[in-house]
């Protein structure tokens, strides 16, 4: 488990927007729909993971 979490440090924001991607394609050819209110839960996710990143290399950025 520690090995999967270590993996999908930096990954986590584009697992997101493919998933994101794939879902809209399913839903756009009426193979899988889904409520509207998974994306913007999905997006909130995407955005989570924007500011985390963010927030991490601000740090490292910062003069101290």
């Amino acid at each position: 488990m520690k090995d999967l979490i270590e993996y999908l440090k930096g990954k986590k924001t584009y697992i997101i927007a493919i998933v994101i991607a794939v879902l809209g394609t399913l839903q756009g050819l009426g193979i899988f729909v889904l409520p509207n209110e998974v994306y913007a839960v999905l997006g909130a996710l995407g955005f989570s993971c924007i500011r985390a990143g963010v927030n991490k290399v601000a740090k490292t950025v910062k003069p101290k």
